[in-house]
């Protein structure tokens, strides 16, 4: 290394660290649809669920709005969509838009009216709005119907206390 002055190993030293990091950069298409796209299998003809398990992978990735306004599109022309409709009463919940809960987890309710979580969301949503007596209703029967929940559970009881 006698030729080799300190700012040529500076140099060289630098360049490793900048190949090593273009080796572990992140990838990105830029296509966030067709990377959704590719979370579906080529062989699977398009059905409503595909389209949902797309929207929750763009929700999941870089641009999480343009996920949510497919799943909103998906459950307006599939108001039955079960899983449409829970996944955006569990993104309305995780942004505080209560009445956006209640709309629907009462659609989950008309679906599936055994699905006891649908209760539990809605006491959730109705504590939030300051409808105390409604909120300990469907808390009440959340916790008649859940069983095997135990976190739900534990935070339905918190919220019933709160109430009383």
């Amino acid at each position: 290394m006698a030729g080799i002055g300190t700012k040529q190993i500076i140099a060289i030293v630098l360049s490793i660290g900048l190949v090593v990091l273009l080796i572990f950069a992140p990838r990105h298409s830029g296509d966030v649809v067709a990377d959704a796209s590719e979370a579906v299998s080529d062989n699977e003809p398009p059905t409503v669920e595909n389209q949902i398990d797309s929207a929750l992978a763009i929700i999941a990735g870089e641009t999480p709005m343009q996920g949510i306004l497919l799943l909103r599109q998906i459950a307006e022309e599939h108001p039955e969509n079960f899983r449409a409709q829970y996944n955006l009463g569990r993104f309305s919940a995780q942004t505080a838009q209560w009445d956006k809960v209640v709309e629907r987890f009462e659609q989950v309710q008309k679906i599936d009216p055994e699905f006891a979580e649908a209760n539990y969301w809605l006491g959730m949503a109705k504590i939030n709005l300051d409808k105390d007596f409604e909120a300990k209703a469907h808390l009440e029967a959340f916790l008649e119907q859940e069983r095997s929940n135990e976190e739900l559970i534990e935070e339905a009881r918190k919220m019933l206390n709160q109430i009383q």
